[in-house]
């Protein structure tokens, strides 16, 4: 026996929203979901730019040089601290100069830099040829506040022997 049309299409519209109801279920966690991978990227980059700034940190530390401040010019005459800006590249800090070189626009003005001799047991060497100098990059990263993780706290750090004496390093002790 055929059942008569009007009853089939009565069955079948009882399901006209379940789509959207399943859509709208899953909808919340999705986008929890593509907003962490998102904030992980940006915190990955955050961090290998750090890593980055801290490695050629460590390279300006060991030949004694870096932009705005030659191996030529003066024991100490390196010591500016000027804000970034067309102003930056002259005879400023290491330091300094590394916090405005993060190619991350979240990372500028949050940076904290520290150039530092680390415990080699040899605490009559630092700053002379052969003893390490270390560069770190601390900075805190806030996760979108829809996730309510927090604030994680990025470091990025490098260290390397000294190639020449360190005579435009002024202000640099031994690390904490």
């Amino acid at each position: 026996m055929k059942r008569p049309v009007t009853t089939t299409l009565r069955h079948g519209k009882r399901e006209d929203g379940q789509a959207m109801v399943e859509f709208a279920l899953i909808l919340f966690p999705l986008l929890l979901l593509v907003v962490g991978i998102i904030q992980f990227g940006i915190g990955l980059n955050y961090w290998l730019d750090m890593n980055r700034v801290a490695n050629t940190g460590a390279r300006f530390a060991v030949v004694n040089a870096w932009p705005g401040c030659a191996r030529t010019a003066g024991a100490g005459s390196c010591n500016q601290t000027p804000a970034c800006g067309p102003s930056l590249l002259a005879n400023t800090t290491l330091a300094n100069y590394l916090k405005c070189q993060t190619v991350s626009k979240g990372l500028r003005g949050t940076v904290a830099v520290s150039v530092c001799y680390p415990n080699d047991g040899d605490n009559t060497n630092d700053g002379k040829v052969g003893s390490p100098v270390s560069v770190n990059l601390d900075a805190p990263f806030k996760f979108v506040p829809i996730m309510r993780i927090g604030t994680l706290n990025l470091r990025g750090r490098a260290t390397m022997r000294l190639e020449q004496d360190a005579t435009h390093l002024t202000g640099v002790a031994a690390c904490p």
